[in-house]
């Protein structure tokens, strides 16, 4: 059976685990505003570059990180291939498959566009897994973000990954009793996948309740000034990352004024 995980933090001590919570959720910020100052691929790619480095410094393997956010990687390309239909008349046509065209200006729009899916979220999860819960919501919370939606994002951090394990191991309980999930038709299938879905959602519930009723049994006020055991402090590293990322950010601002990272029509590589 699947051992059951409460949390997406693979506990590696490392230096980016060490790096302040603040400064590694405002990176998340940071990739979101790279990604969406650019639209050209060459130019995102240098974010992408980035989220690399940060894996490599949290010790976590790129395949792990990948196999974690299998579902944006998939969004991702389902969002290449819808781009590539949509803009298919436009553009230097490249290739011709069966009647469908493909054009430069529609691969390249449609690879960009899953690059701000995937890095987005790879950012989350490479910061998830170098940190712990406890110090996310702290990193929140210093940010001056309120306590509920840093308890609500908390709460998320710890549920999801505990799902997923719930969901593995239903999954395998009911392959043990002979369920197999792909065989027949369409009905069949859908009704088999009743066996887990059902068990799971009720799972679901008794976990939100449990959390509910520990919290309330706490006395939990939301809307009390919160103390934490880690005082939150910068430290040279800290600030020469976020130096860093600030010089970074208004470069790229001021290349895309200037009219280079954008996608146009006709001339690929600049922009309006």
């Amino acid at each position: 059976m699947s051992s059951i995980r409460t949390s997406y933090y693979e506990g590696n001590v490392s230096t980016l685990s060490r790096v302040d919570p603040r400064v590694k959720l405002l990176y998340i910020v940071w990739v979101f505003m790279m990604i969406m100052v650019f639209t050209d691929p060459a130019f995102q790619s240098f974010t992408m570059l980035t989220l690399v480095l940060a894996a490599a410094a949290g010790g976590l393997s790129l395949w792990k990180v990948m196999s974690t956010g299998k579902i944006g990687i998939y969004m991702g390309l389902a969002s290449w291939v819808l781009w590539m239909i949509v803009l298919r008349n436009q553009g230097t046509v490249l290739l011709n498959i069966f009647g469908w065209t493909i054009t430069d200006y529609g691969m390249l729009k449609g690879l960009a566009i899953a690059l701000r899916i995937t890095s987005v979220l790879f950012a989350f999860l490479i910061v998830a897994m170098a940190t712990p819960t406890r110090d996310v919501i702290t990193g929140l919370y210093g940010l001056r973000i309120s306590a509920v939606f840093s308890m609500v994002v908390g709460i998320i951090l710890r549920l999801i990954p505990q799902f997923q394990s719930e969901h593995s191991t239903i999954m395998e309980a009911q392959r043990s009793r002979a369920t197999e999930f792909d065989k027949g038709g369409i009905l069949t299938r859908f009704r088999k996948h009743t066996a887990y879905i059902i068990p799971l959602s009720l799972r679901a519930l008794k976990i939100v309740s449990d959390l509910s009723i520990a919290m309330e049994s706490r006395a939990y006020d939301p809307y009390t000034k919160r103390t934490f055991v880690r005082e939150l402090k910068m430290q040279r590293l800290d600030r020469i990352i976020l130096v860093a990322m600030a010089v970074f950010l208004v470069a790229s601002i001021a290349l895309r004024i200037i009219g280079l990272g954008g996608l146009q029509l006709g001339t690929l590589g600049t922009g309006q």
